[in-house]
């Protein structure tokens, strides 16, 4: 007869009845279409009263429109983060990786749907006018276009349950959007490329 392993614990510990109550329990998964979006522009572009807006409390003007904006955002994804390392191999025996710095995701892409007039694609370009003068090509200061963008993970009851915020984020990059005779009932999807310096998660 064959003699068992000798573990701490001999039984398994994710039986499936285990993963069954998880998954029908208040808690559950998360689920990738559950999520929302606010786009925090400049102050050129009412980026200074957002979150009134978003609560409801104010229905007009720059506000506004970012707040229309940021509701029609279709996906987007969660910035990584990525420990830099060196080896250290000042050691006896086996080296080692020690950090040396921190760095984040270059870009983050949003997808948004359009509205017949494009005005997603415009509140994006007029934000990119405040980093460069396309009648001079001077550009702008850092902190006159840089905004923020917040990203939540919402659970089957829209409670936010996780979220993070990206922090000196501006439009870098507007793709192109292409436009096709065949395609009868689709909606326009514009993708905006967002730079930022770094993120941080939100606790709310």
């Amino acid at each position: 007869m064959a003699e068992l392993p000798k573990f701490l614990e001999g039984g398994a510990f994710g039986i499936l009845n285990d993963v069954l109550a998880g998954y029908h329990s208040n808690e559950g998964y998360a689920t990738p279409n559950r999520f929302e979006v606010l786009v925090h522009g400049p102050v050129s572009l009412g980026g200074g009263n957002l979150e009134n807006v978003y609560a409801g409390q104010e229905r007009q003007g720059g506000t506004q429109r970012a707040r229309d904006i940021s509701l029609r955002c279709e996906s987007v994804n969660l910035p990584g983060r990525n420990m830099s390392t060196v080896t250290d191999s000042n050691i006896y025996g086996p080296t080692r990786e020690v950090v040396e710095g921190v760095t984040y995701a270059e870009d983050v892409t949003l997808t948004f749907q359009s509205s017949s007039g494009l005005d997603e694609r415009k509140y994006f370009e007029q934000w990119q006018e405040n980093m460069f003068n396309p009648d001079t090509w001077n550009l702008g200061y850092y902190n006159d276009y840089v905004g923020s963008v917040e990203i939540y993970l919402l659970d089957k009851q829209d409670q936010r349950r996780y979220g993070l915020k990206l922090w000196e984020a501006y439009p870098k990059t507007i793709n192109a959007t292409a436009l096709n005779m065949g395609t009868n009932n689709e909606i326009i999807k514009v993708e905006i490329g967002f730079a930022f310096r770094y993120w941080k998660a939100l606790d709310i």
